[in-house]
């Protein structure tokens, strides 16, 4: 059973197992994505891999997908590319078990673009990291990976290896044992050495191996790497030989994941190669009862009195990335993942700031983060070939589903959107001053989930799911309180308690603002996001992991120094504050999140404890208070 199908619902395996009972065929995928810098080559690469000219390239905007335009024969792993003569789909179309069928991901590099990237990454890839090694590859700090531009080249490598490291999975080989490899397989391509004199080449490409070595360390992600290759894009070699070697590496890697040659219905097959045919420059999408048409044709039992295998079939080709398809919002299907990239680009993209600067509404987007009507009617109509205004309401929905639009609970009858990810960074300490925070009776210490590393939409999820679940703040404007990774929610209907919810360097931090003395736990607040990034894991799949933390009220959330694990918390009376080089009860700090037992095996909460005089305690819960009372 393929890797992608075991990880769906006990039903759609069920419908998976039912429908190869008619017959299975074997299929070969070989996804490849090329990430890395911006202006690093890679879609000049890209063009050089499918035999194509370099002189009309331009620098990728959002996201380049090239599906099913070469294929290769999986026995002599030689390539086939389409001629003048002969479309990318009639190549396609020839498809059997003896060819993989071959598409490109080529990835912007500019950081705008990051939060919509990790949509469409995957563990059943081969990733290209494209690296122009004429370029300073020291690698310095940074202080937010989300809002600073990375500093050297050394940056954009660690950054997307550990993007890939999300994804992991183990290599077997024949003999079932452990290999010393990770999966996805990562293969570094460094470019630009026809911009370093011929007699420095070999001395640069090694300063680069020794560099890589340097940065990576003993770090379980260097297991990703494969080889590295060295080329020009611009003068490339009389034969080719350098892209012919990158080619056949290709090959070789994608043969070591877990979804070469899966065994898959066959009517599924003829169904996914009849929705391919009906892409075209004017047409990615098809309404849900053409699919049922479609299938009918490829031999889907029983349409009329159910479409449940047909459902399976659809969450499989979008688990793949082939398509994009909610059960929940099935009026259209999309048939090309370029479709979503397109819309993404209305939104996300730069290219129409200067057509729409002297827009009210734009610059309410880039400062407030709402994105009105007027403003998304006038952006999708920039696509017009697209036809997003006929589909406008299903584009809505389908980027609410990818969480890069959100209906706030305080405006649930408006029609207003908003949009975190497009707002001005903002600092902490402004919307501080803006709220008249420094005015608050109390502070909650803060807790911290502090990851090995975070992907960039990942917070995005987090803080959208908030949106939609809880009561933002407002300011003196009433405007309310959204920011780009900040997000501000009334935990009680007057107002006097705050929960602040904000990202910094790979970690997510929460801290409760009191305007009074009460005493609050806010255990299932703290308990509520902890659950958030479980199901965020499962929905996307990744492998992320992270360790519980605490910082004193005082302290700056966004600085490592001065955390405190969990435990050294719950062991200890009080514990030493390495940012103010004091020491903290650990009371102060454990108290507003949690109970813990005392030494006497007592539970306490908030520094009342069983067994004590008698008190009451409120525990928080999201938008619903519990009094414990305490004898």
């Amino acid at each position: 059973m393929p890797e992608t199908i075991k990880q769906m619902s006990k039903h759609d395996r069920k419908e998976f197992l039912k429908a190869t009972k008619s017959g299975t065929t074997q299929r070969y995928y070989i996804r490849v994505m090329i990430v890395g810098e911006s202006s690093a080559g890679k879609t000049c690469l890209l063009r050089r891999l499918m035999n194509k000219p370099i002189h009309d390239v331009i620098s990728t905007d959002g996201l380049n997908i090239e599906r099913r335009k070469c294929q290769i024969d999986v026995k002599t792993g030689e390539w086939h590319f389409p001629t003048a003569n002969k479309d990318a789909y009639s190549v396609w179309s020839r498809q059997n078990e003896q060819f993989a069928d071959c598409g490109f991901w080529d990835f912007a590099g500019q950081k705008e673009f990051y939060a919509t990237h990790q949509t469409f990454l995957s563990a059943n890839a081969v990733y290209l990291l494209v690296a122009d090694i004429s370029k300073d590859f020291s690698k310095k700090t940074y202080n937010d990976m989300l809002e600073d531009k990375f500093d050297s080249l050394g940056e954009y490598i660690d950054f997307w290896l550990d993007n890939v490291h999300c994804y992991r999975t183990d290599v077997h080989n024949a003999s079932s044992k452990c290999s010393v490899y990770l999966n996805p397989p990562v293969v570094i391509v460094g470019t630009g050495i026809d911009k370093i004199p011929s007699d420095e080449r070999e001395d640069s490409q090694q300063n680069f191996q020794n560099h890589l070595r340097k940065i990576l360390s003993d770090h379980e992600k260097c297991r990703h790497l494969r080889k590295t290759h060295f080329l020009s894009n611009k003068f490339p070699s009389f034969n080719r030989a350098e892209y012919k070697k990158l080619r056949k590496d290709i090959f070789d890697e994608a043969k070591s994941l877990k979804n070469w040659g899966d065994n898959l219905p066959s009517r599924w097959i003829v169904l996914e190669k009849e929705i391919y045919s009906k892409i075209s420059e004017t047409n990615y999408t098809m309404s849900y009862a053409e699919a049922i048409e479609l299938a009918a044709k490829c031999s889907f039992p029983d349409l009329k009195q159910t479409t449940s295998e047909l459902d399976s079939f659809l969450k499989y080709e979008h688990d793949i990335g082939n398509i994009i398809f909610f059960e929940d919002v099935k009026d259209f299907i999309v048939l090309d993942p370029k479709w979503l990239v397109d819309v993404f680009k209305c939104f996300v993209s730069n290219q129409y700031e200067n057509e729409l600067i002297n827009m009210t509404e734009w610059a309410e987007l880039e400062n407030k983060g709402k994105l009105s009507n007027n403003l998304i009617v006038t952006l999708l109509e920039k696509v017009p070939h697209l036809s997003l205004m006929k589909h406008k309401q299903f584009v809505l929905q389908i980027m609410e589903k990818f969480d890069i639009i959100v209906k706030p609970r305080n405006n649930q009858a408006s029609e207003l959107f908003y949009m975190p990810c497009m707002i001005k960074p903002v600092t902490l300490s402004d919307i501080i001053r803006e709220i008249g925070a420094e005015k608050c009776k109390k502070k909650t210490s803060w807790f911290i989930l502090e990851f090995d590393f975070l992907p960039p939409s990942y917070f995005n999820h987090i803080l959208v799911s908030f949106v939609k679940d809880k009561r933002l703040s407002t300011k003196k404007d009433n405007q309310l309180c959204i920011y780009r990774n900040i997000g501000l929610f009334d935990i009680n209907d007057s107002g006097t308690r705050v929960l602040m919810i904000c990202l910094s360097q790979n970690s997510i931090n929460m801290q409760v603002l009191q305007w009074n003395h009460e005493l609050h736990c806010y255990s299932d607040i703290k308990n509520n996001i902890i659950d958030l990034v479980r199901l965020m894991k499962l929905r996307y799949r990744i492998n992320i992991t992270y360790t519980k933390k605490f910082k004193c009220s005082e302290g700056n959330s966004f600085e490592n120094e001065g955390r405190v694990d969990f435990d050294t918390v719950l062991a200890e009376r009080e514990y030493r504050c390495t940012e103010h080089k004091d020491t903290h009860p650990s009371k102060d700090i454990f108290n507003s999140w949690s109970y813990k037992k005392s030494h006497k095996g007592l539970v306490q909460y908030a520094g009342l404890q069983f067994g004590s005089d008698t008190g009451t305690l409120e525990c928080q819960q999201p938008f619903r208070r519990t009094t414990f009372f305490l004898k």
